[in-house]
């Protein structure tokens, strides 16, 4: 596992070279007193186990969400509403008895002679 080690070291100088004197000579050893050290180290995998599970989390609601929308039925949306539904009134191309006994007569005549017509060519 691979570990952040943030160091910050305080001394007392009058320039930036100075203070950049004095911290080497610390590091090296060579300097042991009048400079204030703290240090804070953290592991790294943490943040990145945090970052993926949260993409992962991430990515199944969106899965969730997109599954789940294409589940449900669009194309009868308004079927479920109340007050929708219509009635159709009945379609004027019913005939009545009569004119549908005419006809069948007519094309009964029409066919005999048609076949006796050809029977005698």
């Amino acid at each position: 596992m691979k570990y952040k080690t943030v160091i910050e070291i305080t001394s007392d100088a009058e320039n930036k070279s100075e203070a950049l004197e004095i911290v080497g000579e610390y590091l090296s050893g060579n300097l042991v007193s009048g400079v204030d050290m703290k240090c804070k180290t953290k592991p790294v995998a943490a943040a990145r186990i945090a970052l993926t599970s949260v993409v992962i989390a991430a990515l199944l609601v969106t899965a969730g969400l997109i599954s789940g929308n294409q589940l449900r039925p669009s194309k009868n949306f308004a079927a479920g509403i109340c007050g929708l539904d219509a009635v159709q009134p009945p379609l004027k191309t019913a005939c009545d008895k009569d004119r549908h006994a005419e006809f069948k007569k007519a094309w009964n005549e029409r066919q005999t002679s048609e076949a006796l017509a050809h029977i005698r060519k």
